[in-house]
């Protein structure tokens, strides 16, 4: 069989363009977001004034240890040694009132003492703190542009936009999550439970027990 020239050039030609498209990638960034919330870890401090500690502002500082509290709850009352007012014993008295209060309200862990402060005077101060877990949108995720106002949305369209689809919808779920430890599991209840509650389903003895769900009656109508 004879090739012609015209035919050996157009041979050449093909196999040099399929040469070229294999070194071609069809595979481009994607404009959607492929990471989850975050569970990080945080500082809570505060300085309190003694005597403004009540009984609700106690309450709150619990409720907020219960959702964030990632360890012990740190405290330290302070007093003047050369105050005749805000003295060691009243800043014990005052431990001691701080103390059954966050255990009143659920706070198992408090660590509370006294601490001398030369030239406060009469006023003591109240130092809170403890580790605390957040949850956060994913590292570099953001909100939608025009989500707060229209004038962020950028009106030059590029190939590249730095806003990922669904960072929006992160970041929203992750402002809702009460307590982020909840995130992370917790140790000794790694059980099969969820399998356990399908198979029932799916064999049909029931979702709580091992006896057979009753029939399902539904209503009547007779023919006149």
């Amino acid at each position: 069989m004879k090739i012609s020239v015209y035919m050996a050039s157009i041979l050449v030609l093909s196999t040099v363009a399929m040469g070229g498209l294999t070194g071609c990638s069809v595979e481009s960034k994607t404009w959607v977001n492929e990471n989850r919330m975050e569970v990080q870890e945080d500082q809570f401090t505060d300085t309190f004034e003694t005597q403004k500690l009540d009984d609700a502002t106690l309450r709150a500082i619990a409720v907020y240890h219960s959702r964030y509290g990632n360890g012990p709850l740190m405290a330290s009352v302070s007093y003047d040694p050369k105050s005749s007012r805000n003295t060691l014993a009243k800043a014990k008295s005052e431990a001691a009132r701080i103390m059954s209060e966050l255990h009143r309200n659920g706070v198992e862990d408090v660590r509370i003492s006294t601490t001398a402060v030369a030239g406060i005077g009469d006023v003591s101060n109240t130092v809170m703190s403890f580790e605390a877990l957040t949850a956060q949108a994913p590292t570099g995720c953001g909100m939608m542009p025009g989500y707060y106002k229209p004038e962020d949305i950028q009106s030059e369209a590029n190939g590249d936009p730095q806003y990922r689809y669904g960072c929006t919808i992160e970041t929203l779920i992750a402002r809702q999550v009460t307590r982020p430890s909840d995130m992370l599991g917790k140790a000794g209840f790694e059980t099969d439970a969820d399998g356990h509650r399908q198979t029932n389903v799916m064999e049909g003895r029931g979702y709580y027990g091992l006896s057979a769900n009753p029939d399902l009656s539904g209503e009547t109508a007779t023919k006149n």
